[in-house]
């Protein structure tokens, strides 16, 4: 990718949920990466780590609440899925600044202006009842678990992207591209699998990174 270009990566097309990461082809800060070589950037990142904690307890409650939303009314509570979409979101900026796809530090709670964005469609009505029912009782948490233990496998790819992408930015100033979009497309899957997870959409998600 060359200077001055911005290349808008997106989720699947047509999955209803999808991450948007842009490309930054401005110089990278190299001072930002050599923290990130040592792990300075995880403790600059205590803070949302802490609140995401609290918030993430509370949105597994509310998600719960939610299924039973579903099985009795055939919708998902607005205030419901506006909580889970803030929390996913949040997640998804610490996640990608502290893997260095951006320099922008995440903000708190929900900001549509940040340049890492996660878009929700609204599911279709009615909603699927059956589905409702398994999450009430975990069934659809145990449904989701070959994601989740593939996602976890993949963090620690992750990991090392993340490191050797900081010692490259070091040395050049830039991320490879490569390396963008392999934390784009973990990104992307994770969205899906969570996102599936707390009812958001009822379409379960494809094991793919694209």
């Amino acid at each position: 990718h060359g200077p001055g270009t911005v290349a808008a990566m997106s989720g699947t097309p047509d999955y209803p949920i999808t991450v948007e990461m842009p490309v930054d082809d401005e110089q990278r800060n190299r001072w930002l990466a050599a923290s990130g070589i040592v792990a300075l950037k995880l403790v600059l990142l205590l803070p949302h780590i802490l609140l995401l904690f609290l918030f993430g307890m509370m949105i597994q409650i509310l998600a719960w609440i939610g299924y039973w939303g579903i099985a009795f009314t055939d919708r998902l509570p607005d205030p419901i899925r506006r909580l889970e979409i803030i929390f996913l979101a949040w997640t998804t900026r610490v996640v990608a600044w502290f893997a260095g796809a951006t320099d922008v530090y995440p903000t708190f709670g929900t900001d549509n202006s940040y340049p890492v964005t996660v878009n929700v469609e609204v599911a279709p009505q009615p909603r699927n009842r059956l589905l409702a029912v398994l999450g009430i009782f975990l069934i659809r948490s145990v449904a989701a678990l070959p994601h989740f233990i593939i996602l976890f496998l993949m963090s620690f790819g992750v990991l090392l992207v993340a490191w050797v992408g900081y010692v490259i930015v070091v040395f050049t100033g830039q991320l490879p591209l490569g390396l963008h979009e392999f934390i784009l497309n973990y990104q992307r899957w994770w969205a899906r699998a969570w996102g599936w997870t707390v009812a958001l959409t009822d379409e379960y998600p494809p094991f793919t990174l694209n």
